[in-house]
């Protein structure tokens, strides 16, 4: 069995660690998976489009066009790194942004009919960079998570750079090529219903039974998935 590369983009709050258990999972099928940290998980200054080079950085380096998964906010990560790019071969979206011309992080969660909690949890530091609130952290991010899943990770989660959330795409891979979206069904996040209203851009939809990070639970799910999109 053939299969192109896999490469995978982190959400806010975490970095390429954050795969772990999906990388984990795809090694037993032979493939190792390409991961990165963002410039939005360190600097104060990074915007969207320092994240989109860092992932187009990942792609230039491979000898083929590539699946591409972004998580959460990452969407719109992979949605500008992916346009006039022939390295891509398909989008993932994760539980993330599907943005529409304009759409941010921000427009799209106020427009979210069951609005999230997760601005509560968020506390930001003067220089711009933000974390989030451990006890917050759990009640939203984990939601489905047992403590004895969940505990280990939340002192893992690191800053992120609040600017990014108010910036939109330059343009719109998903209108270039075949994307399928990873729907969570519990999610505290971004809900269904909003996921639902993103996905309507992708070509598929696959439903996990989890929450904002189902990397957790559902890692082996989204690796058989992520195999099945890679195959040729």
């Amino acid at each position: 069995m053939n299969t192109r590369p896999i490469v995978l983009a982190h959400g806010a709050w975490s970095g390429a660690w954050a795969w772990g258990f999906v990388a984990a999972e795809l090694e037993k099928h032979g493939i190792t998976p390409h991961t990165m940290d963002l410039p939005s998980s360190t600097d104060p200054d990074a915007t969207l489009s320092a994240d989109a080079d860092a992932v187009r950085a990942v792609l230039a380096g491979l000898d083929e066009p590539a699946v591409l998964m972004g998580h959460s906010y990452c969407g719109e990560v992979i949605t500008e790194a992916s346009a006039g790019n022939d390295k891509v071969a398909h989008l993932a979206y994760l539980c993330a942004i599907l943005p529409e011309e304009g759409d941010t992080t921000f427009s799209l969660m106020g427009e979210d009919p069951t609005p999230s909690t997760l601005g509560d949890a968020i506390r930001v530091s003067d220089d711009g960079t933000s974390t989030l609130d451990p006890d917050g952290a759990r009640k939203v991010l984990f939601n489905d998570c047992t403590d004895d899943e969940a505990g280990p990770i939340i002192p893992h989660l690191g800053k992120h750079t609040m600017r990014v959330f108010g910036e939109s795409a330059k343009a719109q891979g998903w209108k270039e090529h075949p994307s399928t979206y990873f729907l969570t069904t519990n999610d505290l996040v971004f809900s269904p219903e909003l996921q639902r209203r993103m996905a309507a851009h992708a070509g598929e939809i696959v439903e996990l039974d989890a929450g904002h990070i189902p990397q957790l639970r559902c890692a082996a799910q989204i690796a058989t998935e992520l195999v099945r999109l890679a195959t040729k």
